[in-house]
């Protein structure tokens, strides 16, 4: 290898070196061992000031510019090497990071290393253990960055108390006041303010410096998290847009942060708890934030991933709670989506369900419903096929909710008779409003007949319903001529829908709520019985009227038949 690519080697060997107090050290500047003689170093000092006076430059065989930076002394720099190294304490704690010289074995080591032979001065050293072999082999091994070596050196060194003596009393005599317990722990905070502590940790074995480094990184872990989730926080209010990237970015930025601190405490910690719940949290809000307000097709899905992830990094019991019930309530919004093919169309019908179901129970919304809903509905089928299931589901659900304001009109003709059944005037001047509802539910139905519907809710609930209106039409006179459940529907003149707002449940707070934006398929079998009971009594009324007992007890059944509201 030739001069040239050594120079540049070694330009790119010396710009790796990062630690400051190795290559400005006091000991370094001054050109002296950590333990040399107050006369040497003096002597040292005053050709610095001499040749600085007339503008030249001045080097030491210490200097070890093939390892560390060269230095450009000035009278400055050295007036402050003079004073960093006033106090006993200072020429301690500088010491703990430069070279000694103690035995002979040291000279022939340090011939080596200014040689710039590195590798056979550290062999010389590891011959024999002594205070100077260590201290020597850690100064050498930090220049290198090898902190494995480093700090398995000093465990041995400050391990052994006779070694630490021997150190205080070579650099600062017998009369020095240095609590030498406290050496470890300086020399490790030096470490830890010019290197990443995450680089210092997996090489210690000392359980209780691994326990002082662990604190030393644990706070910078646990702000940087706390910075990250203030930033975030800003994003509230600014769109589903801006929360969905703030959430995004926030699980992104600290994922790593996050398990560096895992690795330093255990998940029973109470400080680790509190802020992986936090920061859970916040991406947990993001995610609902984003929902409520998005208009997006695949809106759950996005959310969905912020969910997960807060869910699993929680880990105090509320929060699981809180953020497992989110996860539950969008995947079963996940679930019931629509095909994204008919996602417009589907958008359009539940917001037709959602205003429908504000208005009051009148057969005329009913019909208002089915008519506007029955084009999208043309559309999923073409679309998605007469048999599929979301397509038969989407159509039951209308057919559903038309058919319960048809029972809950006719159920409101009969109240009159709440008092006194057998006032024929009563009764004469109720006859034609009821036959009027009847009617009314009569032309609903016949538009229902033409809706696709899941064959066992046709079976028994529609079909079942029919027939029993139609009985009570016939019985009371009112005309069911058209009779045959069409095929096709007649041409009517639709509504559209002009809002947007997505049809599924949604949330507030913190929490996920199965908001009502129109009912769902499930059916209430309790509110069908109540209404039951109440058309019983008008069965006995409307039967007794026309056929004595047997009318009577005909038209309890015919009450009994007709089933209340579906709803959530």
């Amino acid at each position: 290898m030739n001069f040239v690519n050594k120079g540049s080697l070694l330009a790119v060997f010396v710009n790796e070196i990062r630690m400051n107090v190795l290559k400005n050290n006091p000991y370094r500047l001054l050109g002296v061992y950590t333990n040399s003689p107050t006369k040497e170093r003096l002597a040292n000092h005053n050709r610095m000031k001499a040749f600085l006076k007339v503008g030249k430059s001045v080097s030491f065989s210490l200097d070890l510019p093939q390892y560390l930076q060269p230095i450009n002394r000035t009278d400055a720099l050295v007036a402050d090497a003079d004073a960093k190294l006033a106090l006993p304490k200072d020429q301690m704690f500088y010491a703990l990071f430069w070279f000694i010289k103690t035995i002979p074995l040291d000279d022939i080591a340090f011939n080596h290393l200014i040689a710039g032979e590195r590798s056979k001065a550290e062999e010389i050293w590891q011959k024999k253990e002594t205070l100077s072999s260590l201290q020597n082999r850690i100064v050498c091994a930090l220049m290198c960055d090898d902190y494995k070596q480093a700090l398995s050196c000093a465990e041995t060194l400050y391990a052994n108390m006779e070694y630490v003596n021997q150190f205080v009393s070579a650099v600062i005599g017998t009369g020095g006041n240095v609590d030498v317990t406290d050496l470890p722990f300086t020399f490790l905070d030096a470490l830890c303010e010019e290197i990443d502590v995450q680089k210092i940790l997996p090489h210690i074995e000392n359980s209780i410096w691994k326990k002082h480094i662990s604190g030393k990184a644990i706070n910078p872990l646990i702000d940087t998290i706390q910075n990250a989730i203030a930033i975030v926080k800003r994003s509230r209010g600014k769109g589903s847009q801006a929360r969905l990237e703030a959430g995004e970015v926030l699980m992104k930025d600290t994922k790593v942060t996050l398990q560096q601190l895992m690795s330093l405490q255990p998940k029973t910690d109470l400080q680790y708890q509190m802020i992986a719940d936090k920061l859970g949290l916040e991406i947990l809000q993001c995610g609902i934030d984003y929902y409520n307000e998005s208009d997006d097709a695949d809106a759950a899905h996005k959310a969905m991933k912020l969910q997960k992830y807060a869910l699993m990094i929680v880990v105090g019991q509320m929060a699981k709670d809180r953020c497992k019930e989110n996860v539950d309530i969008l995947q079963k919004i996940i679930d019931n989506l629509p095909p994204s093919e008919v996602y417009s169309e589907d958008r359009a019908i539940h917001e037709e369900l959602r205003k429908y179901c504000l208005l009051p129970d009148k057969i005329c919304h009913a019909v208002t419903l089915l008519n506007n809903t029955r084009l999208h509905l043309q559309a999923i089928k073409r679309k998605l096929g007469t048999t599929n299931d979301y397509y038969l589901k989407i159509s039951t659900r209308i057919v559903g909710n038309a058919l319960s304001n048809v029972i809950a009109e006719v159920n409101e003709a009969q109240s009159i008779f709440n008092g006194d059944k057998d006032d024929s005037i009563l009764f004469s001047g109720y006859l034609p409003l009821l036959k009027t509802a009847l009617r009314e539910a009569w032309k609903a139905t016949m538009i229902m007949d033409g809706f696709d519907m899941e064959a066992d809710y046709k079976a028994k609930r529609y079909n079942e319903n029919r027939s029993t209106l139609k009985r009570l039409c016939e019985q009371l006179g009112v005309s069911t001529s058209i009779d045959t459940p069409r095929t096709s529907t007649p041409r009517i003149n639709l509504n559209e829908p002009t809002s947007t707002a997505r049809p599924y449940p949604t949330t507030t707070n913190s929490t996920f709520e199965s908001r009502k934006q129109g009912p769902t398929s499930s059916i209430s079998s309790g509110g069908g019985c109540v209404l039951g009971l109440v058309l019983s009594g008008l069965g006995l009324v409307i039967g007794g009227a026309i056929g004595g007992v047997g009318g009577a007890v005909f038209g309890a059944l015919v009450g009994f038949g007709i089933w209340g509201k579906i709803s959530d």
